[in-house]
């Protein structure tokens, strides 16, 4: 089971660069997680920074073998990993949760928790990832359209009682991946896409003139499809900015 082997630290610059050290180091087992209580240079996508403080968030990195997994499925180590942080952030509140593509966890239109995964590949095959999780537990100020765990439910679980269950949806989702069960995998993530089937307004980062979109699902990669004006247009990660449609007041749980 993934996260039987914990390493816990009081602070570190960021879980996935120690783990990258352990792991060139060959230190690093399969399924291992590695907690800190202060992350001080944490990194999200496109580069941003993700700090943690104390028990205000959920802060952890696994490694997970996938030597098994040809660069052209590593889109479904993705779906696998956000769909078990979705399904582990919904087993604390009622209200509904969604994956904002690729692997950001939101709750309307409020983020709750992030993903940033690192893959190693030699020789055509992802040899192995390094899955970064951050998850608000208490309001975050410095983040306008974040919510946390605390907000949605009055509640602040304690890391261990997150861990346990993530570790439980890892596992059973890594398995899916295992077994090539891609088209399970796919059509599970697009039914928990965040604004699926709805027009929402978007933005080519390449061309930031705001426009109407309905996203329809991923492709085959992982890649976006969106409907414009009636035809289909697929993007790649980063293309696109969702930005507008953030933020909006999510009532009292």
């Amino acid at each position: 089971m993934i996260g039987q082997q914990i390493i816990q630290l009081h602070e570190v610059d960021s879980t996935n660069n120690y783990a990258a050290k352990l792991l060139s180091e060959g230190k690093l087992a399969h399924g291992t997680v590695i907690l800190a209580e202060h992350q001080t240079a944490g990194r999200g996508q496109r580069g941003r920074s993700w700090q943690s403080v104390g028990s205000k968030q959920f802060t952890g990195t696994f490694f997970l073998k996938t030597d098994f997994l040809s660069v052209d499925h590593l889109c479904y180590l993705n779906m696998s990993i956000a769909l078990s942080v979705r399904g582990m952030v919904q087993s604390f509140t009622r209200k509904k949760v969604s994956i904002k593509w690729p692997n950001d966890i939101f709750i309307e239109n409020h983020k709750i928790a992030g993903i940033l995964i690192e893959t190693n590949w030699k020789n055509g095959r992802v040899e192995g990832a390094i899955v970064g999780i951050g998850v608000n537990i208490s309001p975050v100020q410095s983040v306008g359209y974040a919510t946390s765990l605390e907000e949605l439910s009055g509640k602040s679980p304690d890391v261990l009682t997150i861990l346990d269950v993530l570790n439980e949806n890892l596992t059973e989702f890594y398995q899916h991946v295992q077994r090539s069960d891609f088209e399970y995998l796919k059509s599970t993530y697009e039914s928990f896409l965040w604004k699926k089937d709805e027009e929402i307004t978007l933005e080519e980062r390449q061309n930031p003139i705001p426009f109407q979109g309905i996203i329809r699902g991923v492709d085959q990669i992982g890649n976006l499809l969106v409907e414009k004006d009636g035809v289909i247009t697929v993007y790649h990660n980063q293309e696109l900015n969702f930005e507008a449609n953030y933020g909006r007041i999510i009532p009292n749980a």
